[in-house]
Order: structure tokens, then sequence, then C-alpha cells
């Protein structure tokens, strides 16, 4: 007895007729949305203002960083100064 082998039918490549190919969705975008984009705060971020008080962001941020860093190494120099000039806090 043989088994035979049923393979899947092709499907033909050939285009659907019921799909339309113009897109009546498809928007042109007008001028006055590319006003739109000016407002806000990408708007006003984008303005000589904005970018001048970003800049002083950066340093700040910048500043504060750093000193987030370097603290704990200040520390241990300011207890070395301070136990050479006074003393050790506690006797042995």
């Amino acid at each position: 007895m043989k088994k035979t082998k049923t393979f899947p039918n092709k499907k033909s490549s050939k285009p659907q007729s019921n799909i339309s190919t113009t897109k009546v969705d498809e928007k042109i975008p007008n001028q006055d949305s590319l006003d739109d984009e000016n407002q806000g705060f990408g708007g006003w971020l984008r303005s000589a203002d904005g970018l001048e008080n970003m800049k002083l962001f950066v340093i700040a941020n910048s500043i504060v960083i750093l000193t987030t860093l370097v603290y704990p190494q200040l520390q241990a120099i300011f207890d070395i100064i301070s136990e050479t000039i006074y003393g050790t806090d506690t006797e042995y």
C-alpha cells in the first residue's frame, strides 16, 4: 500500500481585482501645519532665548555632576588636612 503525499495548492501571483490602487485617504500637508510646529516648548527651544537658556542649563548641569563625582575625594582630603592640623579625633 502506497501513501501519497498531498501538497498544498500554490497561490497565484495575480493581483487581486477588488483592491483599489488609488488612495483617497492620502493627505497632503498644508503650510499651516508647519507653523503649528513652532508653537509650544519646541518652538521656544528653537528660538534664540531658548538656545541661550539651554546653554546655561548644560553648564549648570555639568558643574553639578562634577561636584557630585568629586565630593568623596574632597571629603577625604579635608579629613586628612583636619587631622594634620587638629590631630586625631579619637584616642586609642
